[in-house]
């Protein structure tokens, strides 16, 4: 196995740009637990790619199965938009729109798990999604412990949500905006208001610009 998984390290190419949080939805990103300045910048240690490439190839590395009783570990930042700013929030996304989830199909540990869903789409308000897509939300389960970004629930399956997202061609996905980018929708009353709001606010987004 380690000799594998020795020839799989050395076929790896390290590119001439990292994936920056950036494409995430938070620019200039990496989260620092419990910490008094808690920042996201960007990661460019060849071994922390070699390292997540290694977790690739080794099976089971990370389990599918979430504990009884997790402990929970909330992953703070700063923010690089006001996500309590519906304008803010639809000016930041590629896409916003109304979906349900249909399955969990998959996870990922970068610098902290990240959780993958299969999401049916019913309504757009911003961009056009049909169908079926991939959406990412950073947190996870990791071992006995739960990851979750400022709190954010992750998502559930056959919950209906309304969804602000931003897309990641690479791993052709859509990954949600932490904590305003995911407001479950109980009724065909909050679902009718959340688009009105929505709607609106798109009307007026606030585009965000990179400094």
């Amino acid at each position: 196995m380690s000799n594998k998984i020795t020839q799989e390290i050395n076929k790896i190419e390290v590119p001439k740009e990292v994936h920056t949080r950036s494409k995430l939805g938070i620019q200039k990103a990496k989260l620092e637990l419990k910490k008094p300045k808690r920042k996201w910048v960007l990661v460019l240690a060849p071994v922390m790619i070699a390292f997540i490439s290694i977790i690739y190839f080794v099976p089971n590395y990370f389990t599918n199965t979430p504990p009884k009783n997790p402990i929970i570990k909330s992953i703070d930042l700063n923010y690089a938009i006001d996500i309590s700013n519906p304008r803010e929030v639809v000016g930041f996304s590629d896409n916003v729109f109304v979906g349900r989830v249909v399955k969990q199909v998959g996870t990922r540990n970068r610098d902290y798990p990240e959780t993958q869903f299969e999401v049916e789409v019913l309504y757009n308000i911003k961009g056009e999604v049909n169908g079926t897509i991939k959406v990412n939300q950073v947190g996870g389960y990791e071992g006995d412990y739960l990851f979750l970004m400022e709190g954010d629930k992750l998502i559930e399956e056959g919950q209906t949500y309304l969804f602000a997202t931003r897309y990641l061609a690479e791993e052709k996905w859509h990954t949600l905006i932490p904590v305003g980018g995911d407001i479950p929708i109980n009724s065909d009353v909050e679902k009718k208001e959340l688009i009105e709001k929505y709607t609106k606010a798109y009307k007026e987004e606030i585009p965000f610009k990179v400094d």
